[in-house]
């Protein structure tokens, strides 16, 4: 009887006895700790971290977010997206005539950044275009000064406006002798299609799939254990005799074609081409 009782049994029906009042205050305490720490859990794998609150976001994120303060979101469309992003920073298409245009007359043209390629040969490359026909930088450039842009490509609908402006511009940079060539990692059948949506450039668009011609041109950082991802829209001017005089480099598009033309202007002086031979 004495052993029943200290195991919590009663004699009378072999139960166990209700418990007090602070076990089941304990238990309910206990549940709710129970409780909150399970839904905590649940919603740590229902939303993964994607990094610290000192992390800078990424490139794609960053892009959206500075389309968004000009008021614009994607829709799907690259046509009406782009142009939306030109009409947003008021870039139309230039009007003046090409010595009007070269004037320096109340307009001040961009400065160069600080690129480690300025003054030097431009680093050569070879990549396929949208028809699958191989492009060198060295060959474009035996035929007069060069633009060289790179962009994040059409998966960014914002971030193609540079290639449409260029394109509602080309007349001029023909008139100056100078070459576009614009660069992404987009497959060649890729743009392709894209091209059968929304139409076409009218120079060379080419695909570097791996990135590492951006890379090389300083447009694109891989991540490390110690750096994230990064990506950059860049635009060069590659003169005649195939060294870089001007760079510009950032998170939006390049749009200050009537600076691009004075650049091209300036360093049309210069023959032969001195490109540094591709890797």
């Amino acid at each position: 009887m004495a052993n029943q009782e200290l195991n919590g049994v009663t004699p009378e029906d072999g139960t166990a006895p209700e418990r007090g009042s602070g076990t089941k205050l304990f238990l309910a305490v206990l549940g709710g700790f129970a409780l909150l720490y399970g839904s905590a859990m649940a919603w740590h794998v229902t939303h993964p971290m994607t990094g610290t609150g000192t992390e800078s976001p990424g490139f794609l994120e960053r892009c959206r977010l500075i389309c968004a303060d000009y008021g614009l979101v994607a829709t799907g469309d690259v046509s009406a997206d782009a142009n939306a992003y030109l009409e947003a920073v008021d870039s139309q298409k230039l009007s003046a005539s090409l010595q009007d245009l070269l004037s320096t007359d109340n307009f001040e043209r961009a400065v160069t950044e600080d690129h480690p390629l300025i003054g030097k040969p431009a680093p050569d490359f070879v990549l396929s275009d949208t028809q699958d026909q191989s492009q060198s930088l060295a060959e474009l450039n035996r035929q007069g000064p060069v633009v060289l842009v790179f962009y994040y490509g059409y998966n960014c609908s914002h971030c193609v406006a540079q290639l449409f402006a260029l394109q509602k511009d080309l007349e001029h940079f023909n008139e100056l002798g100078a070459q576009l060539v614009a660069v992404s990692a987009d497959l060649p059948a890729a743009t392709r299609k894209k091209y059968e949506e929304y139409g076409g450039f009218e120079f060379p668009v080419l695909s570097d799939p791996d990135l590492k011609v951006a890379e090389t041109w300083g447009t694109y950082v891989r991540e490390t254990d110690d750096q994230q991802e990064d990506m950059l829209h860049g635009t060069f001017v590659i003169d005649r005799g195939g060294k870089v005089v001007f760079a510009n480099r950032g998170y939006q598009p390049f749009v200050d074609n009537r600076s691009l033309l004075q650049w091209l202007n300036e360093s049309g002086s210069a023959t032969g081409s001195d490109l540094a031979p591709a890797e």
